[in-house]
């Protein structure tokens, strides 16, 4: 650790994150704090290990990085309105999470910041895959990043949560909110958006929740955004975390896509989730 630092950070393997240790979450000062936030910004996903986090420790730390959102789809904890319960049971076969994709980005305004704790993991699997959309926007050719220019994607929640979308019939036993208005409304994003704090541009288009290029059916969308998806997920754009527990993840969803594996078949995990509110994609 350099002389003055506060916290150790140790970069991943791969094209994003780091993991950052010296640090008790639950006792964070204001100056080991806005070097967790420098580090968030270069490395755009910290991970930390051994926290021993309550729900309300969780919200404070994720309050540190702006607004909390409460998520619309699913109870949050009894007392904790921005901690919402991911919970696989053993008995549960699909996940919640799987598949590349931004958190909330079917909003007006999609979420900053995403901060994941566990508390129970499986012995093995489970980890979670993220993904640098910053590096495979500057991976593609020229002509590539000409025809993105100036395109916008529709984005909804009714791929995943509308009346006939996905989770409509998942066997996970988490609390549902029906919420018929966020479900089916619908907003336009550019499919590059320039990050507010780094000024570095990223691909922001994920399958799960864009139904289609403006101006464009569906059909004439899907090759387009299918080529994106496949492209931006390439080994040499990622990085992989293991969970254990007491670990904390914070990402950022305005340059990054991530996919939590469910390869632990017969394993109960359970984590708490806190989401930050963002800004309108530009």
């Amino acid at each position: 650790m350099s002389a003055g630092r506060r916290i150790r950070v140790e970069p991943s393997s791969g094209a994003l994150g780091a993991e950052v240790s010296g640090v008790d979450l639950a006792k964070l000062d204001d100056a080991a704090f806005a070097e967790i936030r420098d580090a968030w910004l270069e490395h755009q996903v910290l991970f930390f290990r051994d926290q021993q986090l309550s729900p309300a420790d969780q919200a404070a730390f994720a309050e540190r990085f702006g607004e909390l959102e409460a998520y619309p789809f699913l109870e949050p904890l009894d007392g904790h309105p921005y901690v919402i319960p991911i919970v696989k049971e053993k008995d549960t076969r699909m996940n919640f999470g799987g598949g590349w994709h931004s958190d909330m980005s079917y909003q007006e305004r999609p979420v900053k910041a995403t901060l994941l704790y566990a508390i129970e993991v499986p012995p093995r699997g489970g980890d979670t895959l993220f993904a640098n959309m910053a590096a495979a926007y500057e991976a593609l050719s020229d002509g590539m990043k000409e025809l993105l220019d100036g395109l916008r994607a529709v984005f909804t929640a009714a791929k995943v949560h509308g009346a006939a979308g996905f989770y409509q019939n998942a066997d996970h036993p988490m609390d549902k909110r029906k919420n018929a208005a966020r479900e089916e409304a619908r907003y336009l994003h550019p499919v590059v958006r320039t990050h507010p704090d780094t000024g570095r541009k990223a691909l922001f288009l994920d399958l799960p929740h864009v139904e289609r290029i403006e101006k464009m059916r569906v059909h004439e969308s899907e090759p387009l955004m299918n080529f994106l998806a496949q492209h931006a997920t390439q080994p040499q754009f990622t990085t992989r975390f293991t969970w254990k527990a007491g670990s904390l993840a914070v990402w950022d969803n305005r340059c990054v896509q991530h996919y939590a594996l469910n390869d632990y078949p017969g394993e109960r995990r359970e984590m708490n989730r806190v989401t930050v509110a963002g800004d309108v994609p530009v």
